[in-house]
């Protein structure tokens, strides 16, 4: 490296964050290498394995503690305010801690990767995690609320109002435009899909899916969920319980899916009347109730297509390109205008060679598809597994375990529900927006759950209260 940029590497080093971004640029311009980097007076490139020590210096000086707060006081300025504006049903002499208090101490652990109600109380001991959470929730604490006083709590909590909390988000998000640059034509791709949460020996809150096997019944909790995907991020705006409120005897028909989603169909175009929305599903959603729903919404979408569902739409999609292809790109397929009932649809195919896999996916849409944009539509259509890799595998085997239940009242279980949907919008802008997540180069989302709940709870900042807002994250396309 020659001797003079060094030297201002060295001078740059003690520069706030995004001056040294500035300077970044600048060197990386002046000296034409953008391998250039500013970090505690070392540089690295991006292909450069770090030893130990490196590590160790490069995370030194790094707060994501603070990094997640700034996220959450920039982007969401309100979210205290609205816990503390939250229903409170406690009796007056019995309370000790804030609505806010209670809530953020919740939340702060989910955003620590502790899953279970009682972790809270194990992991959050120290002194530190009290002084910081005294300054995060704004009252002077002598002790972090106990689990069972944030589990009463919950449990009085009106589920429509944290559900509107997330409403509140994600029109944050909105009004921010940072994700307008993943719509497609304007539209915002939604990806709707279930999930079972756990399987039970018993009818918890008598209103569980039932399956009977072998003479044996298992009783089940189901979730619809409708997840906005923008590139690699997925964020929860709407969940509809699939149960058996109303099953009064064995013949009638238990709730599904289809009509969850009708359910919360009605409720997405209420909150959201002028978002034009792509709807994207399982080959499930590729019917003419499904399909009438999102005409009537003016929303478009793309499903799967499978033989078996939508038969002779297959085989004249199969008749068609067998006669003539609409599209000239290879491994890919299309027959435009083909008639189901009362609904015209395009449909298409996408023929993956990988590793000698061949891979075929079929899909229908309302979208105008032609030899331009085909490429794009099946990347949109494919997305469809960022609700299953993104969105219920991180929540169930990573960070969050939806599949453990924090409660068995009704109530209080879907609450903590949308809680981790809260949690894991934020932890989602932290993880792949934040540039200063990008420098600490951290391998696996434990790591950066461990270094969030180390700053909280070994060491007392002063200045949680007036943390700088003048950053923006940005995310890759």
């Amino acid at each position: 490296m020659k001797k003079e940029l060094k030297e201002e590497i060295f001078k740059s080093q003690n520069l706030s964050r995004s001056e040294r971004r500035k300077k970044e640029r600048k060197l990386q311009k002046k000296y034409n290498n953008k391998s250039i980097r500013i970090k505690s007076g070392k540089t690295f490139t991006k292909s450069e394995s770090l030893t130990r020590a490196q590590r160790r210096e490069l995370l030194k000086d790094k707060d994501l503690l603070k990094e997640l707060l700034k996220i959450i006081n920039k982007y969401f300025p309100e979210l205290t305010t609205l816990f503390s504006q939250l229903t409170d049903k406690r009796h007056k002499s019995y309370i000790t801690y804030k609505m806010r208090t209670i809530i953020m101490t919740r939340l702060l652990a989910l955003l620590c990767g502790i899953t279970t109600m009682t972790n809270i109380n194990t992991e959050f001991k120290t002194e530190e995690v009290i002084s910081n959470l005294s300054k995060i929730c704004n009252q002077e604490l002598l002790e972090v609320p106990h689990w069972q006083t944030i589990q009463d709590t919950i449990e009085q909590l009106d589920y429509n109002e944290i559900d509107n909390i997330r409403k509140y988000m994600f029109k944050a998000l909105l009004r921010s435009k940072m994700f307008d640059k993943f719509r497609y034509n304007g539209c915002i791709q939604l990806v709707v899909d279930a999930t079972g949460l756990i399987a039970l020996d018993y009818n918890l809150n008598n209103n569980c899916l039932t399956r009977t096997r072998d003479g044996k019944v298992k009783y089940y909790k189901y979730v619809l969920e409708a997840k906005v995907v923008f590139n690699n991020i997925v964020i929860s705006i709407d969940s509809e319980w699939i149960e058996n409120t109303e099953l009064n005897n064995e013949n009638q028909k238990q709730d599904c899916e289809v009509k969850a989603f009708k359910r919360m169909a009605n409720r997405i175009k209420k909150t959201y009347p002028k978002l034009k929305f792509i709807v994207t599903g399982d080959a499930l959603y590729a019917t003419t109730p499904m399909i009438n729903i999102c005409k009537d919404n003016k929303w478009h979408y793309i499903f799967n297509l499978k033989k078996d569902r939508l038969k002779n739409v297959y085989e004249e999609f199969e008749d068609n390109i067998n006669f003539e292809n609409e599209v000239t790109k290879e491994n890919y397929y299309l027959s435009s205008g083909i008639v189901f009932k009362e609904n015209t649809f395009n449909v298409f195919r996408y023929v993956e060679i990988k590793e000698k896999k061949t891979t075929i996916f079929n899909y229908i849409s309302d979208l105008r598809i032609t030899n331009k944009n085909i490429e794009e539509i099946v990347t949109i259509g494919r997305r469809r597994w960022k609700i299953e890799n993104e969105g219920f595998n991180i929540q169930k085997n990573g960070t969050f375990n939806i599949s453990h239940l924090c409660s068995r009242f009704d109530n209080a279980l879907k609450i903590h529900y949308l809680f981790i949907q809260i949690a894991h919008t934020i932890r989602q802008l932290l993880e792949y927006g934040s540039i200063l997540l990008r420098e600490m180069k951290l391998s696996t989302k434990k790591e950066i759950s461990h270094l969030i709940t180390d700053k909280l709870i070994s060491f007392s900042n002063s200045d949680l209260n007036s943390l700088e807002t003048n950053f923006q994250l940005r995310f890759d396309d």
